[in-house]
């Protein structure tokens, strides 16, 4: 019998593979989709606060390293009289730049702790 005549497509025994093909392929890609949805980035609304709020903190605390180190490099003679002081000033600073990113941190390790015991 000729392949166009052929019932290929009525109960043939060749059918039974494929459909099985088919789902496992179906399978992958809902199982492809989630994974791709499970590793987008998101922020939560504290998370998001958190870098509001402490962001400009950070951003003042790199400002005047920079410009500590630049103005002693370009004058030294002028910054040497005052350097102590400005070495004090910075080092309390540090402080709750510091408490401020060990915060994040923390808020980031809980997230990831609550996201791999929902995957469990």
């Amino acid at each position: 019998m000729p392949l166009w005549q052929s019932n290929y497509g009525e109960n043939n025994v060749a059918d039974k593979p494929i459909k099985s093909l088919e789902e496992q392929l179906l399978e992958a890609k809902a199982e492809i989709v989630e994974l791709r949805a499970s590793t987008k980035t998101t922020l939560t609304g504290s998370q998001f606060l958190t870098i509001v709020l402490v962001g400009p903190l950070f951003l003042a605390f790199v400002t005047l390293g920079v410009l500590i180190v630049w103005k002693t490099t370009s004058k030294p003679a002028e910054i040497a009289p005052h350097l102590d002081i400005i070495l004090v000033a910075f080092a309390i600073f540090a402080n709750p730049v510091t408490a401020a990113a060990g915060v994040i941190v923390g808020l980031m390790g809980d997230e990831a702790k609550k996201k791999n015991k929902q995957e469990e």
